[in-house]
C-alpha cells in the first residue's frame, strides 16, 4: 500500500525546539560511547593492580574462590532439596485431609438423606428403611469404608419393654436391648443396612450406655450437626482383623426447632441416624482415591486427637514387625477438623522422595562439578599468567579505538530493539532505525522533539508523575505503557528508560528502548477472558460469578444493598443432546445463552455453572414479586421453541429465587436457597418459578 509522506514538524510552533548546543544526531551516539573505555584501556588501567599481586598465586586464588562458590552453590542447592521435601510433604498432607474429608462428608450425606427420610415420613418401618438403603447401595462407591447405615431411637427406660415388644413381633423373638442394666435413658439401634453377620451382632446394643458415643451423641443434639466419636472398638468387631473405630451421628427430630433452645432439644430428638465406620477401611479408600505419585512408599498415619499419641491411633499403613510398628521419623503432621472432632494426619514420605535435609542427586552433582570446575579454572589461570606477556602486547595490538566506535555505532543501528536518547529536558537528540521503524517518524522529524509526541491520551497524569519521579530518583523505570505512532494507531510497548551521567554524577543523557508488545498484549488478554468465561456460550463462569457475588455481599452487608441469585436448569436437555447430538446440544446452549442476555438488563452478570445449569445475579434486586416476574418472562423465553438447523426443539425450565438477605447472607447460603428452590420447582412437575422459603444457614 502506497505510503503519503509525512508531514514536517514545525518545532518552534509548538515549543519544542531543540535546546542550543545540541549535537548533530550522526554523531551523538559515537559521543555517548566516547567515554566508555575500551577493552585495550582497561588491560592498560589492569596493569597496576595486577602488579601489586604476585602473579603466581593468581591460580591460588582462582581456585579459593572457586571452591567457595561451590560451596555456596551447593548450599542453596541443597536448600532448595528441603524446600522441595516441604512442599511435596504440603502437598501430599493437603491431598490426604482432602480425600478423608470428602469420605467423611460422603457419609454425613448420607446420614442427612436419612433424617430427611424421616421428616417425610411419620412412621419409618424396618421394610422402608432396608428399601431405602438398596437404593443408596446401588452406587457401592459411596459406601467404600462405610461399615453401614443405621438409626438409634431415643428411649426412657419406661418405654423399653414396648420397644422390646414391637422388635420381637417383627421376627426377632430372642430380641433384647443390650447390655443389660437399668439406665434412665436409652439409645438401642433399632435399623442398621446392610443387615449382614456383622452388623447383626450390634442389633439392639444400647450406644447411649458407652461414654464416648454418649459424648458425640449429646454434641451432635445439642448442635444439630453431625458429631464424630473419638476411637472406640465397634460392637461389630470378631477377634479377627480387629481395627480402630468411630461413629458418625446425625440428630433427628419432631418438627420445627427454629425457636427451640439447645438444651431442649431433646424433647423434640426421635433418635439419631448414625454410621459405624472401621477406619482402616475408610482410610484406605480414601488413599486409593488420592491421585499423588509421592504417596506410594510412604508412611501415613492417622490419630483421634490434636496429638499424636500411640493410644489414639486410627490408621496406619505402615506394616507393623512382631507387632511393632516402627517409630516416626521427620514426619510432617497436619490437623484435620472432622465433624466436631480434630484428627491428627501425619504423613512419612518414601525413600524415593528426597529427605528432609535436601540432599539430593543434584547436590552431588553441583559439588562434584563445581569442585571440578575449579580445579580447571585453576589450571587454566596459571595457562593464562604463563602467558599473560605475550596475550597483553597481541591485545595491545589487536584493538583499535576507531574500531571500536564504528563497531558500537554498527551495534546501535542494527539493534532490533527501538533505542532514543533525549537530553535531560527529554528533547530528542538521536534514535536508531528500530525506533524509526516503530514510530513511523523519520530522523528528522523527531530531533529536537519531546517524546511526548507519542504521548496516547490513555494514561492520566499521576502515570507520568511516577515514571519521572522513578527515573530522577533512582536512575531508571521499566513498564508497559500505550503509544500512538505516527500513523495514529494505539500500540502496546515496553519501555526501560536507564540515566547516563557524567563523572560528577550529573545527568547527561536519558536512553529508552521500547519493544512493541501489543500482540502479545492481546493475547494475555484473551488468556484472561477466557479463565473468567464459559468457552461455548461466552457467558461468565462459576470462578467470575463467585467473586461477582461475593463482592455484591460485601457491598449489601455494608450498605444494606438488595439483589438476588435466579438458579435456571433446563428441563428437557439431555433428550435432544442424546437425540440430535452434542454439535446439536451446544447450539441449544448458546441459543439460551442469547436469550438470557436479551431479558436481562446489561449489569446483571449471567453464568453458566456447567451442563444445563445457569446462574443470574440481578444486582439492586426489586422485591420478591418483581423477581418472580423476572423469573417467569426467563422461563417464558426459555419455553419458546428454539430453531436447530433443521429441526425445531422445544424445552422447559425450573427457576429458583434467593434474595439477599432474606434467604441467605453469605454466597453459598444464597446459592444453596437458590438452588432448593429451583429443586422444589422441579419436582413439581417443571416449568415453575419458586422462591427459596427461608434463610439458609451462614
Amino acid at each position: 500500500m502506497k505510503r503519503s509522506a509525512p508531514k514536517p514538524v514545525n518545532n518552534e510552533a509548538a515549543g519544542l525546539a531543540r535546546p542550543e548546543g545540541c549535537m548533530p544526531a550522526p554523531t551523538l551516539h559515537n559521543r555517548l560511547l566516547s567515554g566508555v573505555p575500551s577493552p585495550l584501556e582497561l588491560a592498560q588501567a589492569a596493569e597496576t593492580p595486577i602488579k601489586r599481586v604476585r602473579v603466581q598465586r593468581l591460580p591460588l586464588v582462582v581456585l579459593v574462590a572457586g571452591l567457595l562458590i561451590t560451596g555456596v552453590v551447593a548450599e542453596q542447592v541443597r536448600h532448595f532439596g528441603v524446600e522441595k521435601h516441604q512442599r511435596i510433604e504440603t502437598n501430599l498432607l493437603d491431598d490426604l485431609g482432602d480425600a478423608i474429608t470428602a469420605k467423611v462428608n460422603v457419609d454425613i450425606a448420607l446420614l442427612s438423606s436419612v433424617t430427611g427420610l424421616f421428616r417425610a415420613s411419620d412412621a419409618v418401618d424396618r421394610r422402608e428403611f432396608a428399601t431405602f438403603y438398596e437404593a443408596i447401595a446401588a452406587e457401592g462407591s459411596n459406601l467404600q469404608g462405610i461399615q453401614g447405615v443405621g438409626f438409634s431411637r431415643w428411649l426412657s427406660a419406661a418405654q423399653v419393654p414396648k420397644f422390646e415388644r414391637s422388635i420381637r413381633a417383627q421376627g426377632f423373638p430372642d430380641f433384647r436391648v443390650t447390655p443389660p442394666g437399668a439406665r434412665a435413658k436409652l439409645a438401642p439401634i433399632e435399623y442398621l443396612e446392610p443387615f449382614d453377620w456383622r452388623n447383626q451382632r450390634a442389633f439392639g446394643y444400647d450406644m447411649y450406655s458407652n461414654p464416648v458415643r454418649r459424648a458425640a451423641m449429646e454434641r451432635a443434639t445439642h448442635t444439630g450437626l453431625p458429631s464424630l466419636t473419638g476411637r472406640v472398638t465397634l460392637v461389630q468387631e470378631t477377634a479377627t482383623d480387629v481395627q480402630a473405630g468411630v461413629l458418625l451421628y446425625v440428630p433427628i427430630y419432631r418438627g420445627n426447632l427454629a425457636h427451640l433452645k439447645a438444651d431442649n432439644r431433646f424433647e423434640r430428638l426421635v433418635g439419631w441416624a448414625y454410621s459405624p465406620l472401621r477406619t482402616a477401611d475408610l482410610i484406605g479408600s480414601a488413599l486409593a482415591d488420592v491421585n499423588n505419585t509421592d504417596l506410594p512408599g510412604s508412611r501415613v498415619v492417622v490419630f483421634d486427637g490434636p496429638e499424636p499419641r500411640p493410644e489414639a491411633l486410627l490408621f496406619d499403613n505402615s506394616r507393623s514387625s512382631h507387632g511393632q510398628r516402627q517409630k516416626l521419623t521427620d514426619a510432617g503432621f497436619r490437623q484435620l477438623e472432622l465433624a466436631g472432632r480434630t484428627w491428627t494426619l501425619g504423613i512419612q514420605l518414601g525413600p524415593n522422595v528426597i529427605g528432609p535435609n535436601g540432599i539430593s542427586t543434584e547436590f552431588w552433582v553441583a559439588l562434584v562439578s563445581g569442585v571440578g570446575l575449579a580445579g580447571l579454572g585453576a589450571m587454566t589461570t596459571k595457562l593464562l599468567v604463563d602467558n599473560h606477556q605475550a596475550t597483553k602486547e597481541a591485545l595491545a595490538n589487536s584493538q583499535n579505538a576507531m574500531a571500536e566506535r564504528a563497531l558500537a555505532s554498527t551495534v546501535f543501528e542494527a539493534s532490533s530493539l527501538a533505542i532514543v536518547v533525549t537530553n535531560p529536558d527529554g528533547y530528542i537528540l538521536t534514535a536508531n532505525n528500530a525506533f524509526t521503524q516503530l514510530s513511523g517518524y523519520r530522523l528528522s522529524e523527531i530531533v529536537g522533539q519531546r517524546t511526548n509526541l507519542l504521548k496516547s491520551g490513555r494514561h492520566e497524569q499521576a502515570f507520568y508523575k511516577t515514571l519521572w519521579d522513578s527515573l530522577l530518583s533512582k536512575g531508571f523505570w521499566e513498564g508497559d505503557l500505550w503509544n500512538k505512532v505516527r500513523s495514529g494507531e494505539l500500540r502496546r510497548h515496553h519501555l526501560a528508560i536507564s540515566t547516563v551521567r557524567d563523572e560528577q554524577l550529573r545527568t547527561r543523557y536519558f536512553v529508552g528502548m521500547l519493544q512493541d508488545i501489543t500482540d502479545r498484549h492481546a493475547a494475555e488478554e484473551e488468556v484472561r477472558f477466557q479463565a473468567l468465561h464459559d468457552t461455548l456460550t461466552g457467558l461468565a463462569n462459576r470462578s467470575l460469578l463467585m467473586e461477582q457475588l461475593e463482592r455484591e455481599v460485601a457491598l449489601g452487608l455494608r450498605h444494606g444493598g438488595r439483589f438476588a441469585v435466579i438458579y435456571i436448569d433446563l428441563d428437557g436437555f439431555k433428550p435432544v443432546n442424546d437425540r440430535l447430538g452434542h454439535a446439536a446440544g451446544d447450539a441449544l446452549l448458546t441459543q439460551v445463552a442469547e436469550r438470557l442476555r436479551h431479558c436481562t438488563r446489561e449489569s446483571d452478570v449471567i453464568c453458566r455453572q456447567g451442563g444445563d445449569e445457569f446462574v443470574v445475579l440481578v444486582p439492586q434486586a426489586g422485591p420478591l414479586p418483581e423477581l418472580e416476574t423476572l423469573g417467569a418472562k426467563l422461563l417464558a423465553q426459555l419455553q419458546t421453541p428454539f430453531n436447530l438447523e433443521e429441526t425445531t426443539v422445544q424445552i422447559n425450565a425450573s427457576i429458583g429465587i434467593a434474595r439477599f438477605p432474606e434467604h441467605g447472607n453469605s454466597a453459598d447460603a444464597l446459592l444453596q436457597a437458590a438452588d432448593g428452590a429451583m429443586y422444589r420447582a422441579k419436582t413439581a412437575g417443571g416449568g415453575k418459578v419458586r422462591s427459596a422459603s427461608g434463610p439458609m444457614p451462614v
